[in-house]
């Protein structure tokens, strides 16, 4: 029998899959970040436990890459923002973009650990989405990933929304009720872009750069064309997607 817990965790890995069921072969619908702070909603069996984002998305992951929460947070939260940058006192020894740390009184942190950047202290970033979007450029498309080594498209531009102070929920059906809809011709830069299936489902996301280029996740990180119908691949014309909206994010 499961049981509700209440006590929060955080990430210790770099990202760990968040999955659909209480399984290592079940569908990874999402990722937890390093030094992402989760709540435990239920304990399943052996290792597994249902948790609770900080954007409200629940799943499963596995436990045994998470601590426990032993002191209140401190200090000022920072998303990285390069793909990745090397640290002393992390696993791997790499963060990914996406992940958080903090600057304390004392140095910096990934959770209740200590840690150091070995190349340069890392900065807030302090341009718009789609600036941030285009740096991740050729990173490889993932199901589920939200971070420099994988992105699917929602979790690009959640991202990116991220380190431009924005907050955005996970899912592309979800993020098309954000904002306020803007007609395609007065797309600009850092608008949304959505594209739904022939059912009219919205199925992908994309950050414009103005009314003719959008970066998105589709098979990795890229900049395609855009018209009033849909984005049109560079290398083919071939038009991919159907635009279904544009939503302008404050």
């Amino acid at each position: 029998m499961t049981k509700l817990t209440g006590h929060c965790l955080w990430a210790t890995l770099s990202h760990v899959p968040m999955r659909a069921d209480a399984s290592d072969v079940s569908e990874c619908v999402n990722e937890v970040l390093a030094g992402e702070r989760v709540m435990v909603l239920e304990d399943g069996p052996r290792d597994w436990v249902r948790i609770r984002l900080v954007d409200g998305y629940e799943g499963w992951v596995d436990r045994r890459p998470f601590q426990r929460e032993v002191q209140p947070t401190e200090g000022e939260v920072l998303c990285l923002s390069d793909m990745c940058t090397p640290w002393h006192g992390v696993p791997g020894g790499w963060l990914p973009a996406g992940a958080m740390v903090r600057k304390t009184s004392t140095g910096w942190r990934c959770g209740d650990s200590h840690i150091a950047p070995l190349a340069h202290d890392p900065k807030p970033w302090d341009q718009g989405m789609a600036a941030w979007a285009v740096t991740m450029k050729g990173v490889p498309y993932h199901w589920g990933g939200r971070s420099g080594w994988g992105f699917d498209c929602s979790g690009l531009v959640q991202t990116a929304a991220t380190l431009a102070g924005k907050s955005l929920p996970r899912d592309a059906s979800q993020q098309i009720k954000v904002g306020q809809e803007i007609p395609w011709a007065e797309a600009r830069e850092d608008d949304l872009a959505f594209f739904a299936n022939d059912r009219g489902k919205v199925t992908h996301v994309g950050i414009c750069l103005d009314a003719a280029q959008i970066v998105h996740a589709s098979g990795w990180v890229r900049v395609d064309g855009l018209t009033e119908h849909g984005i049109v691949r560079g290398q083919d014309g071939v038009q991919t997607h159907n635009l279904c909206g544009i939503r302008r994010i404050q």
